[in-house]
């Protein structure tokens, strides 16, 4: 390059006319172009009059992300042109015809399609045995599928664990799905915990029930809700401590009777818990 032609980012704002080469094209929160956008980059953030072209198309799921970038930088006085709006991005990858083209040139003995959903893993398989791979040597993997290459050939072997691996304080993948199902449940609904002492030997209630609430509702706005849920929980114990069952039977009737009072007055789920003391 010419001398002179490049020069460091921390130099840009000095410059009258520059051209910048960055990423977030997919919208990464991350990336450079996304903080340009956000006003959130130490040297180099968009300002009135700028262009930005994006030579990109949205991967599908990304769509928020892109939207989100592209609203911001027209929020700052930038003109953006990417290809929703303008002819500005030609696909980077292979047509029908190069990619049959390739497989003529290489003739390879074994074929795995990568790259793509599994509808166009399919297509490039089938365009695979047109040319004439032998269909026993044509695989689609999907991840966790593992492929045993020997002198004999190429089979599909058998499969692994393979997908996110979920990073919690010092535990790296030890986090179940039912302890993910249970933070989605809290995350959305809330908790309420139901607590109530009971007689050791006649089953009959010396404290309580009381209940408290995170993530639920506002108890000063639900006040004549947990009032009920306390009723309905002193009900259940009255009606089931009859027969001196375990404590577990208490906690399965007290749980039942709360959740079905809250679900019907609010349409609402929180993640209901009895605990139950035996004195």
């Amino acid at each position: 390059m010419p001398h002179g032609l490049v020069v460091k980012l921390e130099k840009a704002p000095e410059e009258p006319r520059l051209v910048l080469l960055t990423a977030g094209s997919q919208g990464e929160p991350l990336s450079a172009l996304a903080r340009f956008a956000a006003q959130r980059h130490p040297v180099v953030n968009v300002q009135a009059g700028d262009w930005v072209i994006i030579s990109a198309r949205p991967i599908p799921g990304n769509e928020r992300l892109v939207h989100q970038t592209i609203n911001n930088l027209y929020r700052n006085g930038a003109r953006v042109f990417y290809s929703d709006t303008d002819h500005v991005h030609v696909s980077g990858h292979a047509h029908r015809d190069e990619l049959r083209r390739m497989l003529e040139l290489v003739r390879p003995r074994n074929f795995i399609p990568v790259h793509g959903e599994y509808r166009q893993l399919q297509h490039h398989a089938d365009l695979a045995r047109e040319t004439g791979i032998p269909p026993e040597r044509v695989f689609i993997v999907e991840d966790g599928q593992t492929v045993e290459l020997d002198r004999d050939g190429a089979r599909l072997g058998e499969k692994v664990v393979a997908g996110f691996v979920y990073v919690d304080g010092l535990g790296i993948g030890d986090v179940e799905q039912v302890v993910l199902r249970d933070r989605r449940r809290l995350s959305q609904d809330g908790i309420l915990v139901v607590t109530l002492a009971v007689d050791r030997d006649t089953g009959t209630v010396r404290a309580g029930p009381d209940l408290v609430s995170r993530g639920f509702m506002e108890e000063d706005l639900s006040a004549d809700l947990l009032a009920q849920a306390k009723a309905v929980a002193l009900e259940a114990v009255e009606r089931v401590s009859s027969a001196r069952p375990e404590t577990q039977l208490l906690q399965e009737a007290v749980h039942e009777s709360v959740l079905k009072l809250v679900h019907r007055r609010t349409k609402r789920r929180p993640m209901v818990i009895p605990v139950i003391t035996e004195l």
